[in-house]
């Protein structure tokens, strides 16, 4: 009994001292920005990974002018036709120093033409299963190819990229024109009986919508979120941006919304946070009032099923601060307040009602109603059995917006600035 005993505590004593056999150097690996997925032309896949130079700064602008379009100021990237993502991984592993990590991999960005191809699910299923993939990752579909948006990011303020793509994550919460999406909402979506998948839509703008001569503006304006990812007429360093959603009908992408509609939609969910918006005045419609508006709380849904058809009741309360009154009308006095908070409500509210109809023609829950239709049923079995995707198309919606003007800014009355038309 001893010498069991001895022998067991000098293995206990012993085994500490084998160190981790399997064990990484940091200067071992390579650790994997972004993931860009296309559909292969000399094999089934095209993968594009993303990863820093590890340079100096110097040493990274001055190889940023020599190397070709794969090379960004302190990121690279390297592209490859595979069968499978792992086995893509291993061919580019062989031309590698260090070996790939995506233990900090931050951003999937998924090709528009794979996005609609509905074979989605087959690459996601192996990235889920892969034990360095994490799903807090952001997912993004953009238009054109993958491999074209993974070499077009780089830096536009300071070295740091990854930091640039978390500052422009953080853009959702703050302008509402894309959703916030990871790979575990995505992949719960695809699964779900309650709702169908969004991701965000990406693009590369390469400032064809920026005309730098021409006639000048003289009358109407756009709605500040009528575009799409690649179509806002701006120019600059940064050449890739977020606005927008992909609509998804499973694993197959089957629509856009633009920015504005897709404000609406997170307002539905409850996802909106706060975001500034421009509507025509309503007293003078050639002049625009900007409002900064917030979600008061947590939109009210409720649904009734009658004769198997989903009567559903949506009611959002909304907030918000005045920004600008281009007309001098005060519309901060008792009287006109009221005007300005009603002129705001019917805007959403039409809003609404419009996406609602777009969505139902789409055949897709891009709300997240399924959730709170399935209190209705007191079985999974019967839930399931329902079938909400396909019942949500028949479904009778109305929709009821509350807004309240809190604040006005610094001025307490706006008063008309005097023109020279006056003294002619």
């Amino acid at each position: 009994m001893r010498k069991i005993f001895l022998s067991i505590l000098i293995f206990l004593i012993i085994l500490p001292l084998t160190s981790c056999y399997d064990a990484n150097e940091i200067d071992d690996l390579t650790n994997v920005l972004t993931i860009g997925i296309d559909r292969g032309v000399s094999d089934k896949w095209r993968f594009t990974i993303q990863f820093p130079t590890l340079k100096e700064d110097s040493e990274s602008n001055a190889g940023s002018k020599t190397q070709g379009s794969g090379s960004q100021n302190g990121y690279t990237s390297t592209t490859i036709d595979a069968p499978s993502f792992f086995t893509g991984i291993n061919m580019i592993n062989s031309s590698l120093s260090r070996r790939l990590n995506f233990m900090h991999t931050e951003t999937l960005v998924i090709s528009e033409d794979l996005a609609k191809s509905g074979e989605l699910g087959e690459i996601l299923s192996p990235l889920i299963r892969f034990r360095q993939i994490r799903r807090s990752l952001h997912v993004f579909v953009t238009r054109g190819s993958a491999m074209e948006f993974v070499n077009a990011a780089k830096p536009a303020i300071g070295t740091t990229l990854s930091k640039n793509m978390q500052n422009l994550m953080k853009e959702a919460d703050s302008t509402g024109f894309f959703p916030h999406v990871t790979l575990n909402e995505f992949y719960d979506s695809l699964k779900s009986t309650y709702h169908e998948p969004i991701a965000v839509l990406a693009a590369v703008n390469n400032s064809q919508n920026f005309n730098e001569g021409g006639p000048k503006w003289k009358e109407g304006f756009k709605t500040d979120g009528a575009y799409y990812a690649g179509t806002l007429p701006r120019t600059g360093l940064n050449k890739i941006e977020f606005f927008g959603t992909a609509v998804f009908h499973g694993d197959k992408m089957i629509a856009e919304l633009n920015g504005e509609e897709t404000r609406l939609m997170q307002i539905a969910r409850g996802d909106f946070n706060t975001g500034f918006f421009t509507i025509e005045d309503p007293n003078n419609t050639s002049f625009a009032v900007a409002l900064d508006i917030r979600q008061s709380k947590k939109p009210e849904v409720n649904i009734n099923i009658e004769n198997g058809v989903p009567i559903i009741h949506l009611k959002a309360a909304l907030d918000g601060d005045i920004l600008a009154i281009q007309s001098g009308i005060n519309y901060e006095s008792l009287e006109l307040k009221p005007v300005l908070e009603a002129a705001f409500e019917k805007k959403i509210n039409d809003g609404l009602n419009k996406l609602m109809k777009k969505s139902k023609e789409l055949k897709t829950d891009i709300f997240g109603f399924g959730k709170v239709a399935a209190r209705q049923f007191p079985t999974i079995q019967e839930w399931e059995n329902y079938n909400w995707i396909k019942q949500f198309q028949s479904s009778k919606i109305t929709t009821e917006v509350k807004f309240t003007i809190k604040r006005t800014g610094t001025q307490l009355k706006t008063s008309p600035i005097k023109s020279m038309k006056g003294y002619e």
